[in-house]
Order: structure tokens, then sequence, then C-alpha cells
């Protein structure tokens, strides 16, 4: 018994230049498909073209931003400005003072004196005169030298200050800025993280489907999945800590484009040396032990006499110094000199020499505890510098071991000779050997930065670069 089943072609074989219905259709659909492609290329590359590219901002940036801007370097220009007039007014006291001087007036119920038989003294109501006084220091015991040069040395102090105060600034600024870096690059670092982490758990979403992995495994790569996004978003949120320090400090927002420079480390930087002569707040404060020194010479030379030479031209109406005086203008001139000597002031200018002898003992003093401050600093950021290398060796380390295990870890967990625990261990290592090489090269810039301006290098360069 046969049984005849119909045969139906598909498709028909084109005639006449004519395609058959289906293939139309299946050629109608790939360049419709080709058309979506085209034009989300399109629009792809419209959204590209309207980001602005990355915009690498480099440290000497923000240190030059951050001096431009600082409201304590503008006070500290004050300062100097302030030094500088008390040096001109310290300059001013030993040379010629010239004085002008007028006065008229009316006086009523004035009477006509006299004095025996001789002339009378007739009354002026109406009086007036004008003087000019020249007067020159000749002697003051050496008030006026050590005055000035304590004005000179306080200058010189003020400008020490200030450039103490710019190589604060200069390390705030690079402090700031290698911040920012370790927490936008760890941010990369995390991202990566989280691709893989979430990889993993969808090929254990589709092993629990297959009846491959039990509910506890998918649960356990969701938990850890969340654990490195929420390690992510930490991450992003100190960038954006990061980047409102850096706008503090110079007072402008960074563009959404600006990235930092991955810190790396310079081998060649040794740590070496433990000098802190070039700091300028201990030479500051040099400089004011030696003014407050000049401050106690002045004071003692108040003790001694004072000698000034004087020349005076004086015209009256009346003269007072013609007897009789007449009702007209006349003049007269005096040169001479002026000696002034307190003799007698109750221990006052004594007491005034026992003050500025403390000051001079606690400004002494200050030079001293700033120098075994500055030592310990020095002591201190070599030594933090040499546990930021080493942990660098260490994580640089751990990360290359990391990888290693993770891909050992993945084998074992494919052939079914671990746990699934194990692995997420591997995962989590890797994650948290990642970010510390990242940490550890960021640490290691700030400490070197610590370093330098412990050290005096950072005091002079407008860039925050450390000085040869």
């Amino acid at each position: 018994m046969t049984c005849a089943i119909p045969f139906r072609p598909v498709c028909i074989i084109p005639r006449q230049g004519r395609f058959c219905r289906p293939l139309a259709g299946f050629l109608a659909a790939i360049a419709a498909a080709a058309g979506l492609l085209a034009s989300a290329a399109v629009a792809g590359a419209a959204a590209e073209s309207a980001t602005p590219p990355p915009v690498i901002v480099a440290p000497d940036v923000i240190v030059a931003q951050t001096l431009a801007y600082s409201r304590q370097l503008q006070a500290a220009d004050q300062d100097t400005a302030a030094a500088t007039a008390r040096r001109d007014q310290a300059r001013a006291a030993g040379l010629p003072a010239l004085d002008f001087q007028a006065q008229a007036g009316h006086y009523e119920g004035l009477q006509d004196m006299a004095f025996g038989p001789g002339p009378a003294t007739p009354a002026i109501d109406d009086r007036a005169g004008a003087a000019v006084t020249l007067a020159q220091p000749l002697y003051t015991g050496g008030r006026i030298r050590s005055q000035k040069e304590a004005a000179g040395l306080g200058l010189a102090a003020a400008r020490e200050f200030r450039r103490a105060a710019a190589a604060d600034l200069r390390l705030q600024a690079l402090t700031a800025y290698w911040n920012w870096s370790k927490a936008f690059h760890s941010v990369n670092a995390f991202t990566a993280a989280v691709a893989r982490m979430e990889a993993h758990f969808a090929d254990m979403r589709n092993r629990f489907a297959a009846g491959t992995a039990t509910d506890n495994d998918l649960l356990s790569a969701e938990v850890q999945a969340s654990r490195t996004q929420l390690q992510l978003e930490e991450a992003k949120r100190r960038v954006a800590l990061a980047r409102a320090r850096i706008a503090f400090l110079t007072g402008q927002e960074l563009a959404e484009s600006a990235i930092p420079i991955a810190a790396e480390v310079d081998a060649a930087a040794a740590a070496d040396g433990e000098e802190g002569a070039a700091r300028a707040d201990l030479e500051a404060r040099r400089l004011e032990a030696a003014a407050a020194a000049k401050q106690v010479a002045a004071q003692k030379a108040e003790l001694w006499p004072q000698l000034s030479f004087v020349a005076r031209y004086e015209q009256a109406r009346p003269n007072l110094l013609n007897v009789p005086p007449e009702d007209r203008w006349d003049d007269n001139a005096y040169v001479g000199l002026a000696v002034t000597w307190n003799i007698w002031d109750w221990g006052l200018r004594k007491a005034k020499v026992r003050e500025a002898a403390a000051r001079a003992e606690q400004a002494r003093l200050r030079v001293e505890q700033e120098t075994d401050q500055v030592r310990l600093e020095i002591r201190e950021a070599r030594i933090n510098l040499q546990d930021a290398a080493a942990r660098l060796r260490v994580a640089e380390r751990s990360q290359a071991s990391a990888k290693r295990n993770l891909q050992a870890a993945n084998d074992l967990w494919e052939n079914g000779l671990t746990r699934h625990a194990e692995l997420l261990d591997a995962h989590a290592q890797l994650t948290d050997a990642g970010f510390e090489v990242i940490a550890a090269r960021a640490d290691w810039r700030l400490a070197r930065a610590a370093l330098d301006h412990a050290r005096g290098r950072l005091d002079g360069e407008a860039e925050g670069k450390p000085r040869p």
C-alpha cells in the first residue's frame, strides 16, 4: 500500500527576472535592519561628538590655581605690606623732620601793662603767627639704628612667613589632587570588578536554571556583586568629595571632563637627607628672634640722653620775643642743639627693657621649638614614605597573586574541585588588590609631597614641583 504525499515547494524558481515572495521579504527585512543599524550608528556618533573629550589636569595646574585664589596668601601679602610700612617708619625716624605751625586768634578784655617807669606793654587783641621747625636727631644711643635693623628683619620674616604659607598651600593642593587621583582611578578598578562580578552572577543564574548550581551559590554571587557595586558607589562619592576639596582650594569647580593623571612612583627619588635649613617657616622664626633682640637694644637706648639739632624760623604779629611787643609782623630765627634725658620715670623704661628681653627670649625658644618640629616632620615623612613604598611593593605582588588565584579557582570550580565560596573569595581578593595598588601609588605620592614639604622643597616653586 502506497501513500502519495503532495509536495509544495517553499520557494518558486524565479522567472522573468522576479524573485519569489518569501525571498523578497527576507531581503526587505535585512535592508530594514541595516537601516536601523546605520541610524543607531549616526545617533551614537552625534552623541559622542556632543560629549566633551576628557581633559587631563596636571597637579601643577591645581597648585597654581590654589595659590592664585588663596585668601591666606592675600592676608600674608598684607602682613608683608604692613612690615614694609614699619621699615619705612623706622627709616624716616632718622631723617630730618620739618614741621609747620600756624595760628590766629582774637582776644577780648586785654589791657596794657606797665612795669615801673619803663614803657608799657600794649594790649594787642588780634594775634597771628606761623613757624617752620627743622629737627635732626644727632645721638639717640643707637635707638634709631636698632629700630631700623629690627624693622628690616621683621620685613624679611614676613616674607618668609608668606613663603611658608605658600608651601603649606602647595602641600594642601597636592594632597587634594592625589586623593582625587586615587578616588578617580579606583572607580575604574571597581567598574571592571563590577563587570566581572555581574558576568559571574549571570553565569550563576544560568547554572541555577540548568540545575547545576544551588540557590546558596546564586545568593552568594548576588551578594558579592552587590558588595562590589557598593564599593564602586563609595569610590564615586570619594571622587565627589575630592572635587569639592579642590573647588574649595581653587575657588572654581573642576570641569566634568577633567580627569587626573594616575599616580606613578619615581624609583629614582630617594628619601635621603634630613636637612631643614631651607624651611621658610624656620627661617622666619630666626629672623623674628633677631628682630626681637634688636628691639631690646632699642629699648635700652631710651635710658641715654637724646641729642638733636633744631632750626626754627617764625613770623608773628606781634612777635612776643620783642619787648615790648608791637602790633606788626616781625620774624625771628633760631639754630641750636636740644638735649633731652628722662632722669626719673618710676621704672617705666626699665620695665620696657625687661618686656623686650622676655619677648626676645620667647622668640629664641620658638626657634628651638620650630627646629625640633622640622626635624620631627622630616623623620616622620621619611618613615611614611618608606612605609608607602613597602606597601606598594606588597600590593603589586598581591595583585599578581590574586589574578593567578582567581584563574586557578575558576578552573577548579569549572571542574567541580572547589567550593563556590572559594571562587567568590578569589574575586574579592582581586578587587581589593586592584584598589590597593591604586591607593598605594597615590599614598606614595602623598608621602613624597609631605617629605618635600618637610625638607623645604615646596617653598619656592609656584608649580608645586620639588626643587632639585
